[in-house]
Order: structure tokens, then C-alpha cells, then sequence
């Protein structure tokens, strides 16, 4: 359900990374020094930002910016550089996150912290995983600088909203970041509030809040229109969180890049967890104890765990069917017609389909 607009935006917004990255590239190749690296994790990191620029971000703010119906040349060349700097924000929480989670690869390729053993680095007593932090953290700072660069090419008065909105979102998102954090360590003793407070923060705002509201600044949309936009970019990120819980139940390895296997023997605090725990039975809860963070799981916990999951399906269905309705509401009050809500949604939804259609009772 892709759009004239969302295809110019794409094209926009990728050469402005590209232009953002050369320049970066460009103080590399100033340097006399041999045997330092720096143009290798230059093109490692342009080679990463482009690995992983799904650019959903991009068309979801293209689909709000044709819902504003505002088609100022300026205006879109503003929300090129908006975007840009979204792209660039997202790269570098991809990288800071697997150092986080210790995690070595990214959709079934190398994390950006991991592989820098190579010949023109790798020497007696080099600590591969140790420099490959170092790499990680600077790579990920590195990106967060560009972003702040895309911002600057805004024009004002435009710029000043864009910054301010943007300063916050990547607040929340450090914040989500932590309080996932905290919740790994809490693992499933967390309310639901908490774990959508934190999926909200973390996901949320940078990948569906911020396109829309982006959007809203370029185009001059009415003030009282935000609110509304975060309201309903917070329903729908509750909504498309508790559908990747899903995904990382179900999904094959191969295709989602993650072990199902992991969140079970972690224990991790996800929002379908806490669903389906609060509707089992005494018998059932029993079950869930024994294959649920136990740290060694099999295959066999991991289908007693689905089980229980298909056995409450209707019970998720309905909570994603309220958080839908309610996105769509907002989406509604804000201007938006039902063709700019239907591509707004089909650019976030990760693809999963429940047994229990969202539009039927259950």
C-alpha cells in the first residue's frame, strides 16, 4: 500500500544518509596515518546503515504527510532531513542494543560489535570482543552525532519544533532502554503497566510516534493535533509490540533472526507473557512455572509454552483489538482519512496473523 509520496521520501531520505555518511567518510580519508582503521569502520558503518534501513519509519511519516494533504516542496524537503536523522537514530539503537543484550548478530548477520578480528586489526594479544565494544559504543555515538547533523539541515523556523520534538524522543528511548533493563533483571514479576511503559518508551516513540509527529511539524499541522498522535502512536505501539512477542514465539530463526528459545529462557517480561499468565488456570499457571525462565529450555518447553499461548488466544485478540480500535480513533480525530490509517498500519504490523480475527468477537 505504498504511495507516490512514500517512494520520493524513500529516495530522499537514503540520499541524505548516504550524503551524511560520505562526509563522515571524508574526515577519514584526510589522515597520512597507516594501520589505524578508520576507513574501515567508516565503511563498516555506512555498510551497517544500509544493511538495516528498512525505511518502514520513513514511509509511515510519508503516509501521515499525504494525510495532511500538504504538498509544499519545502515542506517535504524539511521532513527528507527529519527522517534522515530517524533512520540514523534507529541504526544506532540497533547498535547499542546488542551491546546491551550481548548479542552477536542482527537479522542473521554480524552485530556491528562483533567480526573486527580480521587481518589488518587483528595482532598478538588482540582482544577481539573487547575492541569490539569499543567499536560498538563509538559507532552508535557516531551515528547520534550524524543525527544531529540531518536536524541542523532543516531550515527554521521549522527546525526549532522538529529539534525539540526529536530531543525528546530519543530521551524516552534512552529511558525505555533502561527500564527494559530493569525489567530483564525482574524478569516476570513485572506488572503490565511497567512493560508497556517500558515498550512504549523504548519502541514506541521512535518507531511510530515519531514518524507521524514529524510528519505533523513539516507540514504545520494544527498544535492540538499532537497530542492525538502520540495518544494513538502509543495504542498502535502497544498493539505491534504484543504482535513481535508473537513473532518471536512462532517465528523460524531463519527468517526473524532470534532463537524463540531465548525469551523463554530468560524469562523475559513481554506483554503476551503477562497475558496469557494472567488468564491460566491453577494448572496451567503450574505449566508456565516449569517452561518459563528457566534458563535451559528444550524444544519440548518451547511447545508446551505455544500451547498455553494458542489455548488464550482470543484473550490476546481481544486486547489488540481494543488497542487497534483506539489508534484508529485517534488517527480519525486527528484528519486522517481510512486509506492514510490502512497504510500507517500496514507499514508497522510485523506480518503475524492470530487464528481470531481482529474485526470479529471473540
Amino acid at each position: 500500500m505504498t504511495s507516490v509520496t512514500a517512494v520520493r521520501l524513500v529516495e530522499r531520505v537514503r540520499a541524505n544518509v548516504a550524503s551524511l555518511l560520505k562526509e563522515f567518510a571524508a574526515l577519514t580519508s584526510e589522515s597520512d596515518s597507516d594501520g589505524v582503521g578508520a576507513p574501515a569502520f567508516t565503511q563498516r558503518l555506512s555498510d551497517y546503515v544500509t544493511r538495516f534501513g528498512s525505511m518502514r519509519r520513513t514511509r509511515v511519516s510519508a503516509h501521515a504527510f499525504d494525510g495532511f494533504r500538504h504538498t509544499d516542496e519545502a515542506a517535504f524537503a524539511a521532513l527528507g532531513h527529519a527522517c534522515a536523522a530517524l533512520e540514523l537514530f534507529h541504526a544506532a539503537s540497533l547498535v547499542h542494543d546488542d551491546i546491551i543484550d550481548e548479542s552477536p548478530t542482527r537479522r542473521n548477520n554480524p552485530a556491528f560489535h562483533t567480526g573486527w578480528d580480521t587481518a589488518d586489526l587483528a595482532e598478538d594479544g588482540f582482544e577481539a570482543a573487547k575492541f569490539g565494544v569499543a567499536a560498538g559504543l563509538l559507532g552508535g555515538d557516531a551515528l547520534l552525532v550524524l543525527t544531529a547533523r540531518a536536524i541542523d539541515r532543516i531550515p527554521p523556523p521549522v527546525r526549532g519544533g522538529v529539534a525539540d520534538f526529536f530531543h525528546q524522543m530519543q530521551l524516552r528511548t534512552v529511558i525505555g532502554e533502561f527500564q527494559d533493563s530493569v525489567l530483564q533483571h525482574r524478569r516476570i514479576r513485572a506488572t503490565r503497566a511497567a512493560i508497556t511503559e517500558m515498550s512504549v518508551n523504548k519502541t514506541g516513540w521512535y518507531t511510530v510516534i515519531a514518524p507521524m509527529v514529524l510528519a505533523a511539524r513539516c507540514a504545520g499541522a494544527a498544535e492540538e493535533t499532537i497530542p492525538r498522535l502520540v495518544a494513538a502512536g502509543s495504542a498502535f505501539g502497544e498493539a505491534f509490540q504484543l504482535l513481535d512477542d508473537l513473532v518471536e514465539v512462532y517465528g523460524e530463526p531463519a527468517v526473524t533472526g532470534k532463537n524463540p528459545l531465548d525469551d523463554l529462557n530468560a524469562g523475559k517480561a513481554t506483554l503476551l507473557h503477562h497475558i496469557v499468565s494472567a488468564h491460566c488456570t491453577p494448572a496451567e499457571r503450574a505449566t508456565l512455572a516449569q517452561v518459563y525462565g528457566r534458563g535451559d529450555g528444550t524444544e519440548r518447553d518451547l511447545r508446551q509454552y505455544r500451547r498455553l499461548v494458542d489455548t488464550h488466544t482470543a484473550h490476546v485478540a481481544d486486547d489488540l483489538r481494543e488497542l487497534m480500535d483506539r489508534a484508529r480513533e485517534l488517527l480519525h480525530e486527528a484528519g486522517f482519512h481510512k486509506r492514510t490509517i490502512d497504510r500507517i498500519e500496514s507499514e508497522l504490523n510485523p506480518d503475524f496473523r492470530i487464528p481470531v480475527p481482529l474485526d470479529e468477537s471473540a
